[in-house]
């Protein structure tokens, strides 16, 4: 993968007054087939549940990617789902960069145009 990525979502309040079969049902409607299409795009994704103080829980994704595009499509799937835009959570940070391998090629190739 050429690009990896940190997506970090906020659970809020809302989400947690849902019952447990509520909030299964808008994963699996909402927020699951958007993931799906990521990975049948190409793109790999590691979902990790991490409990933070001051809040009930928070989940980050970490994403390896080789079309921008595909990262985008995601953001853009998830931002328009009912579990951002009902207020039930937030996408509180992302970042995107080159995976350090590809810095190296990018350098090997360099380093042979310089000895020609």
């Amino acid at each position: 993968m050429k690009f990896a990525a940190v997506l970090v979502v906020n659970y809020l309040t809302p989400w947690y007054e849902l019952s447990l079969d509520e909030r299964i049902t808008v994963e699996h409607e909402h927020v699951f087939p958007s993931i799906g299409a990521f990975v049948k795009r190409g793109g790999e994704i590691t979902p990790v549940r991490a409990i933070k103080y001051g809040r009930e829980a928070e989940s980050f994704f970490i994403l390896g990617f080789d079309e921008m595009d595909n990262y985008l499509d995601l953001v853009r799937e998830l931002r328009s789902s009912r579990l951002l835009t009902s207020g039930l959570a937030v996408i509180d940070f992302e970042t995107v960069g080159l995976k350090e391998a590809y810095f190296a090629e990018r350098d090997k190739d360099r380093s042979r145009e310089g000895a020609a």
